[in-house]
């Protein structure tokens, strides 16, 4: 029974959704749908509601492949996935409450953010976590948000398809609910109403044919892993656009399930990504109304509002264990920030730092060099830079640092398309047996650390990429200051800062995995010549 008010949506169960991939139609070409007026949207299903807190792929009952354990190691109890697995969950409920308490200004949007409460009370339950595993060094240090950084967030927005009855009875208003404002977006009054236009990939050879003058003009995104590599093409065409005319941009991204992808910023006007399903529901409208005629009276109505943050401020903290026998520090990160649940970027990085700092915070297995925890702060915060803050705050560590490993998203399930699909035509996600690939970035290219994660994978079976790298993103950039070898271990998978990155879609053997290997690495180098660990001047 449909209700009286102007928008309506369909429910969509995890039972039924289960249920419509048990139709296999491998072979299915797109589906034709029908245009009679007496079908609403010329017969194209609505997309299910955004849903929050359940993974947007099919999970199902069979788990990931289980940890590889040396019998040496068997007595480590404070590495076994399950442990981890429990601050995972902690971790994460910090980003709940902040959706629950409202605190970016509404519940669209919510996560671990430096600056706000959230951020600052996940970074002082890690530091307490590391206190308990009995490390007496643990410091937590204050910094300000740099003069003239300003963070933009979006506290309230909407993205709808208006309806109209040449689509056909009963064509009312849609919200695509899974769209997510860009920074630094704004629309003048906060609203705007305009004609769409269909610019696909936004290149030359399309735009040299299509007039966005006065229109939302709407590019198709299709991402290789997560959106951080589309960044340097879709971002252009965005701003391309803007420049000939565009009122607003959407990008229509091809992700899994239905949720909210918060990647891309400064697209040169008011800018909003569209996450799977309804993008999938309003290319097929497209399509439709084309083949129709109607094209040109698809209309959508934009709305934002916004708030710009400065004078923030935030905490990192530091855990020394001092060496028994070197100054010599080797400096370990993981970062506490969020957006959304976060349960992947970068609750599983932080999991394992705490896993670390449990390990080796015993007596007996006390390091011969300096170890150092950073927990920092600031990732997703402009102008709040925990990296380069702790290096400027604890000389005594960073004067005498070997080497820095950052810990960022390491234990996300590989998610592949499905071979079963949807009535409709859309293919669902499915996780496999696996952890999505691991890049190893090694910035001083040297031999031996290379060489260790070599035997990571044979010794513990993480899932690290097959070639080398001397990828230093993320927490990399603030730590170049300190001028010494960096490491970085870091996922690229689908759910990347989006509304979809919930515990479900992690893999409590893959936070084992890499909590074993991480062990081994650092007693590794703990125990390795200067020479072996920096064999060259580049880092």
């Amino acid at each position: 029974m449909m209700n009286n008010t102007s928008t309506h949506r369909i429910s969509l169960t995890r039972q039924s959704r289960l249920g419509a991939q048990l139709t296999l139609m491998a072979s299915l070409a797109l589906p034709a749908y029908s245009l009679a007026q007496d079908t609403a949207w010329l017969g194209v299903p609505l997309p299910p509601p955004l849903e929050i807190g359940s993974a947007p792929a099919a999970i199902g009952a069979r788990g990931p492949a289980p940890a590889v354990v040396p019998l040496e190691e068997k007595g480590f109890v404070e590495l076994e996935g399950r442990r981890l697995a429990y601050d995972l969950e902690r971790i994460v409920e910090f980003s709940r409450q902040s959706r629950e308490q409202r605190e970016l200004g509404g519940d669209q949007l919510w996560g671990r953010v430096s600056g706000f409460y959230s951020g600052e009370t996940t970074i002082r339950w890690a530091a307490e976590r590391m206190l308990d595993a009995g490390i007496r060094d643990v410091r937590f240090q204050r910094f300000e948000q740099d003069p003239g950084a300003v963070l933009w967030i979006p506290e309230k927005w909407e993205v709808r398809l208006l309806g109209n009855p040449v689509f056909g009875v009963g064509s009312e208003d849609v919200v695509l609910e899974t769209a997510m404002a860009l920074a630094p977006s704004e629309i003048p009054g906060g609203e705007l109403t305009a004609p769409v236009v269909y610019v696909g990939k936004g290149t030359p050879a399309e735009l040299m044919h299509i007039d966005v003058k006065g229109k939302i003009a709407i590019q198709h995104v299709t991402p290789q892993a997560h959106l951080v590599f589309e960044r340097r093409s879709a971002v252009p065409v965005a701003q391309d656009l803007m420049a000939r005319g565009a009122v607003a941009v959407l990008n229509l991204v091809d992700q899994p399930g239905n949720e909210r992808v918060r990647d891309f910023s400064n697209c040169g006007g008011p800018c909003f990504n569209v996450g799977g399903r309804d993008s999938w529901f309003l290319q097929h409208v497209m399509d439709a109304a084309a083949t129709a005629g109607t094209f040109a009276q698809l209309r959508m109505r934009l709305s934002l509002q916004s708030r710009e943050y400065s004078g923030l401020n935030a905490i990192n903290a530091v855990a020394v264990i001092p060496g028994r026998a070197s100054a010599e520090a080797i400096v370990i990160n993981a970062h506490a920030d969020a957006w959304f649940d976060g349960a992947g970027d970068n609750a599983d990085g932080l999991a394992v730092l705490l896993a670390l700092a449990r390990h080796f915070g015993k007596p007996e297995n006390q390091p011969l060099r300096t170890l150092a925890f950073v927990v920092s702060a600031g990732h997703h915060t402009t102008g709040l830079n925990g990296p380069r803050n702790a290096v400027r705050m604890n000389p005594d560590v960073f004067e005498n640092a070997l080497l820095i490993f950052n810990i960022e998203h390491v234990a996300q399930r590989n998610l592949v398309p499905a071979r079963f699909e949807f009535p409709d035509g859309y293919r669902e996600f499915t996780a496999d047996s696996g952890e999505a690939m691991i890049v190893a970035g090694i910035t001083n290219e040297s031999p031996y650390l290379q060489d260790l994660f070599t035997q990571g994978v044979a010794r513990y079976g993480t899932n690290f990429a097959s070639s080398n790298s001397t990828m230093a993103s993320g927490e990399g950039g603030g730590y170049r200051i300190a001028g010494v070898a960096m490491i970085t271990t870091m996922q690229g998978p689908p759910l990347y800062h989006t509304s979809g990155e919930v515990t479900e879609v992690i893999s409590v053997p893959g936070l084992e995995r890499m909590a074993r290997f991480m062990t081994f690495f650092i007693e590794q180098v703990d125990r390795a010549d200067r020479n072996q660990i920096n064999p060259a001047s580049k880092n």
